[in-house]
């Protein structure tokens, strides 16, 4: 959870933006954020620390933006 909890600050603004789980996988990996094998997160793994984090079924900040769960 701890390593999840890290990626909040940067996850959150991509939430909001809508982006899909493999555009925020991609931006992860082009900063250097790899999954402990070392290879690009995959979208599976993107769903999976969103919904560790509670981002996912949520409403984020005023923009109303809705992350389907």
């Amino acid at each position: 959870m701890a390593e999840a909890e890290s990626l909040r600050g940067v996850l959150e603004p991509m939430v909001r933006a809508g982006l899909s789980y493999r555009a925020m996988a991609d931006a992860l990996a082009g900063v250097g954020k790899l999954s402990s094998t070392g290879r690009p997160l995959a979208p599976a793994q993107m769903g999976r620390i969103l919904q560790r984090l509670g981002l996912l079924g949520k409403l984020l900040g005023s923009d109303q933006a809705w992350v389907a769960a």
